[in-house]
């Protein structure tokens, strides 16, 4: 490395420059000081202030459980293939239908409540009939073929 590359400060013999930290990472500057992460010490405590915190929205939260019923199920799967040397469950993709249509009927019933839903009344009870649909469709086809793999 150059001597140019290292802060001519003699009390830091050598030592690399820090960089200065102006504003980044959601610094704030008070009185010529600067708190990282907002508040003084609100973060490190575990309180969250009102500003930087946005909760998830309904949708999103539907989302979330609906990836942890395909991570269940996709785990089961995997697990059941493992501990059975290998055998497969043929038949039983239709259930996979099922966690998307609870979750869609879910966000249609609280946009319904909200009268957010798009086609107004009509959209939501059609959207609620196909995920009933698609869920008892899931049910009929994948069940049996779930109760014959654990037969065998």
């Amino acid at each position: 490395m150059t001597k140019a590359s290292y802060n001519e400060n003699p009390n830091q013999n050598g030592v690399p420059a820090q960089t200065q930290r102006s504003g980044l990472r959601g610094e704030r500057s008070r009185s010529g000081m600067s708190e990282p992460f907002g508040e003084a010490g609100s973060e490190r405590d575990g309180a969250c202030g009102d500003e930087g915190y946005t909760p998830a929205s309904f949708e999103k939260r539907a989302a979330a459980w609906m990836g942890i019923a395909y991570a269940l199920m996709f785990l089961f799967v995997v697990d059941f293939a493992i501990y059975t040397g290998g055998r497969e469950m043929p038949g039983t993709f239709p259930l996979f239908l099922v966690p998307v249509s609870v979750a869609l009927a879910v966000v249609t019933i609280r946009r319904m409540k909200l009268k957010t839903c798009p086609g107004g009344s009509a959209g939501g009870v059609f959207a609620l009939t196909l995920c009933a649909a698609g869920t008892l469709f899931g049910l009929a086809l994948g069940a049996p073929a779930l109760l014959t793999a654990f037969g065998r």
